[in-house]
C-alpha cells in the first residue's frame, strides 16, 4: 500500500510539474481520419456539417452517406480541405457540408480519401419546427494539469449521452482544453469525446484556456507560462455558423432549433485584447431583436453571476447583461468557476418575481479533472454547488411552453433541477421568498 500511495504521489508531481522548453507530448497526425465532429453551419433539419483531420499525405475528402443503417447506395460529398500547422508538425482539415436532408431521419456515414476509411457513424437531422427537444450542457472539460489527462471528461461525456440518448446536440461552455495552443491536448479532447461529438452536433464555446500557448516563462528559465493569443486551434477545428460580427466570425454566431434561439458569445476580451466586448453588442441587439423564437438562450464562458469574488467579471456584465434585460433573454449558461451556482431571475442586477421579468444564469460546473475549493453563495443564487467530488452536466428539455434544467453528476446523481413555465410565468423557484437582500454589486 505504501509503495502505491509513493507511485501515485511521483505519477501526480510528473503531471502537475511545468514543462521543460522544447518538451512535446506524443501524439499527431496520420493517414487515418480522426477528430471527427459534427456541428451545424445550416438550418438543422435540412444539413450537417462534418470535420475531420488527417496528415498531410492525404490530399481530398469526401463523406459517404444515406438514410437508414447501411451505405449500400452512398451519397457523397467532397470535402473542402485546408492546412492547418500545430506544434506538433503540419495536419490536413477537412469539411464538408451535407445539404438536402431529409428531417427528422437517421443517416449512417463515414469519412475518408475514397480508400482509406473511419468507422461508420450516425446522425440525425431535427424535425422541421420541432416542438419539443433536448440537449447536454458541459462546464470546463479542461485537464487541470499541464499534461493532456483527459479521462475524467471522457467518462463525463459518455455517460451523459449514454444516460440521455435523445439528446440533439452538445454545448461546451469553454476551456474545452487546458492549452488551446497544443496538438496533445486537442487530440486527447477528440479521443476523449468520440462517440458522441461523430453522433451528435458539437456547438462549441470558446474560453479563456482556448486562448493560451505554453511559452518560455522570463521569470523563470527553462519552464513555460500559458500565454494568451489568438485561440487559432479552436477556430479552425470547430465549423460554426458564420452570422456574428465580421471579425469574430465562427467564436460568436446564432442558431436556432424548434421553439429555441441560441446565442453564442466572445468574453476573452481579457486575453484577446482590442474591445471585442462593444464588437459584439451591435450584432447582439439585432440578432436577439431578429428572433421570434419562444425561449431565448445565450452561452459564454465567463459569468456575470458567478462565485468567484476573485474574479467578478464585470466588464462583461455590462457589456451583455443590459442587453439580455432589453431583449428579454430567458437563460444564460456559463462555465469558468468550475462550480454549479443558479441565480433567480435577475434584471438590472437585481431579483425579480416572474421569469418573464428577467434572466436566470447558470454557471454549469465542470466535465473535466480541475476543480476550485470554494464557491462562494451570493444573495442572487437560488442553488450552489462545488463539485469537488466528481463532474456533471446538464441536460435541458424544451417545448413550447416549458424549460427544465437537470443538473446531474458524472454518476447520475441529481443534484438540482430547474423548470420554468411560460404559459403560467412561474418557475420552481416562484413558491419560494426572494432573499431580501439586493443583488446589485
Amino acid at each position: 500500500m505504501k509503495q502505491m500511495r509513493v507511485l501515485v504521489a511521483v505519477l501526480l508531481a510528473l503531471a502537475l510539474a511545468p514543462l521543460a522548453v522544447g518538451q512535446t507530448p506524443a501524439g499527431g497526425a496520420s493517414a487515418a481520419p480522426d477528430h471527427l465532429v459534427l456541428t451545424w453551419t445550416g438550418d438543422p433539419a435540412a444539413t450537417q456539417t462534418i470535420t475531420w483531420r488527417t496528415d498531410t499525405t492525404v490530399k481530398s475528402g469526401v463523406v459517404q452517406f444515406q438514410a437508414g443503417e447501411a451505405l449500400t447506395e452512398a451519397k457523397e460529398a467532397k470535402a473542402t480541405p485546408r492546412e492547418f500547422a500545430t506544434d506538433l508538425g503540419p495536419t490536413r482539415l477537412f469539411t464538408a457540408t451535407l445539404t438536402g436532408l431529409t428531417p427528422q431521419t437517421t443517416y449512417t456515414y463515414r469519412v475518408g480519401d475514397g480508400g482509406r476509411w473511419s468507422p461508420m457513424h450516425t446522425f440525425s437531422t431535427a424535425a422541421r419546427d420541432a416542438a419539443a427537444f433536448a440537449f447536454l450542457v458541459f462546464g470546463d472539460s479542461q485537464s487541470g494539469a499541464r499534461q493532456p489527462i483527459y479521462a475524467p471528461w471522457e467518462k463525463t461525456a459518455r455517460n451523459a449521452y449514454r444516460a440521455h440518448p435523445e439528446s440533439k446536440f452538445l454545448i461546451n461552455v469553454g476551456d474545452l482544453v487546458e492549452v488551446g495552443q497544443s496538438a496533445a491536448h486537442w487530440d486527447a479532447w477528440f479521443a476523449a469525446a468520440q462517440g458522441v461529438v461523430d453522433t451528435i452536433p458539437e456547438m462549441a464555446v470558446e474560453g479563456n484556456h482556448e486562448t493560451y500557448s505554453l511559452k518560455p516563462d522570463p521569470a523563470n528559465p527553462g519552464k513555460l507560462k500559458l500565454t494568451p493569443g489568438k485561440p487559432s486551434f479552436w477556430i479552425a477545428q470547430f465549423a460554426l455558423p458564420q452570422n456574428g460580427p465580421e471579425e469574430l466570425k465562427g467564436q460568436v454566431y446564432s442558431f436556432d432549433y424548434g421553439p429555441a434561439h441560441f446565442v453564442v458569445l466572445d468574453s476573452q476580451q481579457e486575453e484577446e485584447q482590442g474591445d471585442m466586448l462593444t464588437a459584439q453588442q451591435a450584432w447582439l441587439k439585432a440578432d436577439l431583436a431578429a428572433s421570434r423564437a419562444t425561449w431565448k438562450l445565450a452561452f459564454f464562458h465567463k459569468p456575470p453571476y458567478g462565485v468567484s469574488p476573485l474574479r467578478p467579471n464585470a466588464e462583461v456584465r455590462q457589456a451583455f447583461c443590459p442587453i439580455f434585460d432589453a431583449y428579454h433573454v430567458d437563460l444564460v449558461f456559463n462555465g469558468h468557476d468550475h462550480a454549479i451556482a443558479r441565480t433567480y431571475p435577475m434584471k438590472k442586477g437585481r431579483l425579480v418575481q416572474k421569469p418573464s421579468q428577467g434572466t436566470v444564469y447558470y454557471v454549469v460546473g465542470r466535465s473535466g479533472n480541475k476543480v476550485y475549493s470554494a464557491a462562494a453563495k451570493r444573495p442572487f443564487h437560488a442553488f450552489v454547488y462545488n463539485p469537488v467530488d466528481q463532474p456533471n452536466y446538464l441536460f435541458v428539455e424544451v417545448t413550447r411552453t416549458r424549460l427544465v434544467v437537470t443538473t446531474v453528476k458524472q454518476d447520475g446523481t441529481i443534484l438540482d433541477a430547474f423548470s420554468s413555465d411560460k404559459a403560467d410565468d412561474v418557475d420552481s423557484d416562484s413558491v419560494r421568498a426572494l432573499p431580501a437582500a439586493a443583488a446589485s454589486r
